[in-house]
């Protein structure tokens, strides 16, 4: 997915990205360990085996990730290509999954899905576009090493919205204004944000005045503002209806 060369001084890859990459898989646990043990999901629906895919196939990306980002640390390039290609194949399926999922969420949600369900529904659409977006872009650049690692990063903070919004709101409800859905996303799109704004500025120090990184923070940013906007609409909750009946 990337060529053999190494981009000159300041843009050089991160060398340890598979170690901030790799804290995401006990982070996953811990967000939806909760939820596997009850049994039900965060909607409330039960645990299904789309769930289990989904589930599955979104920790098999972040081990992808991992994997790729050693592979380019050891100097093993061949196997990262290989290991690269096979995300042409991975991310249809992902999608897939990630829509066949939300789509059996809406539907099994106990008493039908509510307006605040809706709302929530802007997250699940959100990441999925945000996803799509990055892996787009880093597929794109893939012979531009600086540009094309920093994007697939993306793809893991794109996805990483259900990873910190769980975690909030399931360990750390007892802070001040976390018993509100408003109050967690407001602390998730504040957690995601300055990891984001460390790593661009990160890059600026390095040289690398237009940071990728700025692609999935605008894209977070618009994810949060829709759940507090036109997440509340009778034109988006009448949209989630439709895609519900489909």
């Amino acid at each position: 997915m990337v060529t053999l060369e190494r981009p000159p001084g300041p843009r050089r890859p991160f060398r340890n990205a598979y170690l901030g990459l790799a804290l995401l898989i006990p982070l996953t646990l811990l967000a939806f360990f909760k939820s596997y043990s009850g049994g039900v999901t965060f909607s409330g629906r039960p645990v299904t085996l789309l769930v289990h895919l989904h589930t599955a196939l979104m920790v098999l990306w972040l081990l992808m990730l991992v994997a790729q980002a050693w592979l380019i640390r050891s100097r093993r390039f061949q196997f990262h290509r290989w290991l690269g290609r096979s995300s042409y194949a991975l991310v249809p399926i992902i999608v897939i999954a990630m829509l066949a999922a939300d789509h059996e969420s809406v539907n099994l949600v106990p008493g039908g899905i509510t307006p605040e369900g809706a709302r929530i529904e802007v997250f699940a659409w959100g990441q999925l576009v945000a996803f799509a977006l990055c892996w787009g872009l880093a597929i794109r650049y893939r012979k531009q090493t600086h540009l094309h690692l920093r994007f697939m990063v993306s793809t893991a903070f794109a996805i990483s919205t259900a990873i910190v919004f769980r975690i909030i709101l399931n360990w750390f409800n007892w802070l001040p204004g976390m018993g509100s859905l408003d109050g967690v996303a407001a602390a998730n799109w504040m957690v995601l944000t300055l990891a984001l704004l460390a790593l661009i500025a990160r890059d600026g120090r390095t040289g690398l005045k237009r940071s990728p990184f700025w692609v999935v923070t605008v894209a977070i940013g618009v994810m949060h503002l829709g759940f507090w906007t036109f997440g509340r609409t009778e034109g988006w909750f009448a949209f989630v209806q439709w895609f519900g009946s489909l």
